[in-house]
Parts: structure tokens; sequence; C-alpha cells
């Protein structure tokens, strides 16, 4: 598997605004269900940084992109003066990695980002598109990485002490790779895109990638404060976004743009999504398939909607019924 070959087609849209400054360079990793988002994360990041008259210079590896969107990018590199750099993907790269319903192929794209950066770039703020930006990003960008490899932010959940011991890491520390600030010539240099395919290839992990840089990273990662990746669990209700949070992660199942999901919180990506390029889109409004309707059900009971969550149970039943009947 040769990333070098990983691109099909490079396009760059704006043109640097500062010249005297040095960029702010943030990549994503994305297929076509994720341009908006995206989009969203990235009007976000520009209102917030932007008019610190930083240079803010995107990388977006994508899967799939529908010609409009491309079209949406280039507009808005040259309306919001940043440079957007677009690099479609051969889907067929990765093809031999797992995958899950809810994980795809492009999840695997933070490894291009890596190797096709360098040594032209030397740091890279990788991100998911399931993110908001809510603060100045000059305090990270000018953190050292003391000899690390790369900045992360510990996950949170109840799962991750256990999965810790699973996982035998030496360090005691499990990160959410949904942020990595990366030395890009201390990554390569230790060949972590390369080792981490090759233990993808030979070994099923629960949470993918994430699980194979936890094990590559473990004590060579230094753990930053929460603020730059908090986790917005969008199936809890109590999950609040904290004052002084920079990068608000929307990371569980139920993202900001479901129907199903009614978490008071998304409304710090829908005040994003209403001014974005993409404020046309329509929010996803029904569930496409009997795990989005047992999502649905889970929602409104986490809710106290005690009636239309047994109503999307009854229908999250029969649908599931029907499709292992055809099959």
């Amino acid at each position: 598997m040769n990333l070098n070959d990983a691109v099909l087609k490079q396009q760059t849209f704006g043109e640097v605004q500062y010249a005297e400054k040095q960029p702010i360079h943030i990549a994503f990793g994305v297929d076509a269900n994720f341009i908006r988002p995206m989009g969203v994360a990235m009007t976000s990041l520009i209102d917030h940084n932007h008019n610190q008259n930083q240079n803010l210079t995107f990388h977006v590896f994508a899967n799939s992109i529908e010609t409009v969107d491309v079209n949406r990018l280039k507009t808005l590199a040259e309306t919001e003066n940043v440079l957007i750099h677009l690099y479609q993907i051969n889907q067929s790269i990765f093809e031999s990695l797992q995958t899950t319903w809810n994980y795809t192929v492009a999840t695997y794209n933070r490894f291009i980002v890596a190797k096709l950066l360098y040594p032209e770039i030397d740091k890279v703020l990788y991100i998911d598109a399931d993110m908001v930006c809510n603060g100045n990003l000059e305090e990270l960008v000018h953190m050292e990485f003391d000899g690390n490899i790369a900045m992360v932010v510990h996950d949170q959940g109840k799962f991750v002490k256990d999965h810790m011991k699973t996982l035998e890491l030496k360090h005691d520390r499990y990160f959410n790779a949904g942020m990595l600030y990366i030395d890009l010539k201390a990554w390569n240099e230790n060949q972590i895109s390369e080792q981490a395919i090759a233990l993808l290839q030979k070994r099923k992990f629960f949470l993918l990638d994430q699980d194979a840089l936890n094990i590559l990273l473990d004590g060579k990662a230094k753990f930053i404060e929460r603020k730059w990746n908090e986790i917005c669990n969008m199936e809890k209700k109590y999950s609040k976004i904290s004052e002084g949070a920079v990068l608000v992660h929307f990371a569980s199942r139920n993202k900001p743009w479901h129907v199903w999901c009614i978490h008071p919180e998304k409304e710090l990506f829908i005040r994003y999504a209403k001014v974005s390029l993409w404020k046309d889109i329509p929010f996803l409004d029904q569930p496409r398939s009997y795990k989005e309707m047992k999502m649905m059900g889970a929602a409104m009971l986490h809710h106290g909607k005690y009636i239309e969550a047994l109503s999307w149970y009854w229908k999250y039943w029969k649908a599931k019924k029907k499709e292992k009947n055809s099959i």
C-alpha cells in the first residue's frame, strides 16, 4: 500500500492573506456525507481565527465529494481569503482495512495527511469534521511538543479504563484521535502511518485507527487540556460544553444535524451552520435505517418523551425484522 499514490486529483482555491505570518495548517479526512459538517467546522474556525490576522490553510482529504461542494469550497476560499487544498482520494487504497456502519474508510485518511504534507509542512492540526471551533487556536499552535510526536487530549467515558487494559497500554493514558496536533517530521521518522496500517491489517480493533494510534503513540504523545478536544455527548442530556472550550467535538453517534438529536448544546453547531455556505442544506429529517430508528427511540427516551420512544422502538423492531427476513 503506497500512500504516496493515494491522491487522484488535487485542487487549490484561494490565497494567503497575511504573507508575513506563519500559516496554521488544518486537515480533515472526509467523504461526501461529512462535507457539510466539515464546512460548518471551517466556518467556525475562520470566525474565531481569521479575524486575528491568522493565515488559515485547510487541507481536505476527501474519498468522495459532489461538484456542488467543490464549488462551495472554492467560494469559501475566495470570499474569506483562506487557502484550501482539496485532495480527492482513491477510495480503494484502504479497502483491506476494517470498517463499521458508522466508521467508513475515510477515517483512515489521517494516515495520508501526515505522509503527503511533509516535508513542505512541519506541523498540522488534524480534526474530525464533527467538531466546531469556539475560540482561538493561537495558544495551541505555539505549544512545544517536548520531544513528542503529537499533542492529544485524554478520551472521556466510562469505557476508557477497561479499554486501556485491553490494548495493554503501558502509560495508562488513552486519547481521542478526533484532534491530533502532529509534528510531521517526528511522525514520519517513526513511520506511524505505515505501522498503523500494518497493525490494522493483522488485528481488529473496537475503535479502529484510534486504537492503533494509541498503541503506537503510547508514551510518545503529549496530553494537553480538555478544551482542545472537548467531547459533548449528544446522547447524554447532561453533557455540557464547558466555558473556555476551544474545540468542541460532537463525538457520539448522534450528531447535531440529525433530527433525533434533541440535545440543547447542538445550538453551537446550528449557529455556524446558519451562516455557512451549506446553510440551505436541510438537516437529516428522518431515520434512514433500523439502526437510526433505534437511535431516535433512545434519544426520545433520554429526554423523557416515552410515547415517541415506544413508537420509534416499534418502527425499529419492524424494520430490523423485515431486513433480516429479506436476507
